[in-house]
């Protein structure tokens, strides 16, 4: 065999091996895709599945909402179903029992993960207030944070309450010239 034609042969082999290399990694990305696209979910029946885990509410009037299964928590986001509205975005996330530790470690775990959830970068916030609040039977304390982002002031009510299977973080975020205490009030109250 002459030497061109073993190097035909291997050119062959490597460009065959490139192309199982290039198939297999666009199919384990497309996989990776689908999983990610399956972990976010607007449809009904998984956004009621996982709305259970947490707790019973009711879904404001012109709001959509949108849920999460992540290994260690559940997250169901609300916001408003057109974005020409700018009411606020509600956010409840609960670990659903795969970790350990006691209650303010759960509560400290949460409140770090909702922050890197729904936080803006470069929007540093200040607490501005806080007050007392019942859900679900419970008297809590909301924590109301506020800051400057893209000439707006944002504001954040942040508490932690008993959900179905342990503690949830409540976090409630927007604009302030477009809040709604009685949207967000009438909202806090549905919670069973």
């Amino acid at each position: 065999m002459s030497e061109s034609k073993k190097l035909l042969i291997g050119f062959a082999v490597v460009g065959v091996l490139c192309a199982c290399i290039a198939a297999a990694g666009f199919f384990a990305f497309r996989e990776v895709g689908n999983r990610a696209k399956k972990m976010v979910s607007g449809d009904p029946t998984s956004v009621a599945m996982i709305k259970d885990n947490i707790a019973e509410f009711d879904i404001p009037s012109g709001y959509k909402a949108t849920a999460m299964n992540m290994l260690v928590y559940d997250i169901v986001m609300l916001s408003p179903d057109t974005a020409s509205k700018r009411a606020p975005t509600i956010m409840l996330m609960q670990y659903n029992g795969i970790i350990s530790g006691n209650s303010a470690q759960v509560e400290q775990q949460l409140r770090q993960a909702a922050e890197q959830q729904n936080g803006q970068p470069g929007t540093p916030m200040q607490v501005v207030d806080s007050f007392d609040k019942e859900i679900r039977g419970e008297t809590v304390t909301v924590t109301v944070s506020e800051g400057e982002y893209e000439n707006f002031t944002t504001r954040q009510w942040m508490t932690v309450f008993q959900g179905n299977h342990g503690p949830t973080i409540l976090m409630i975020q927007g604009v302030v010239k477009y809040w709604d205490d009685q949207l967000i009030d009438d909202f806090i109250e549905s919670i069973q």
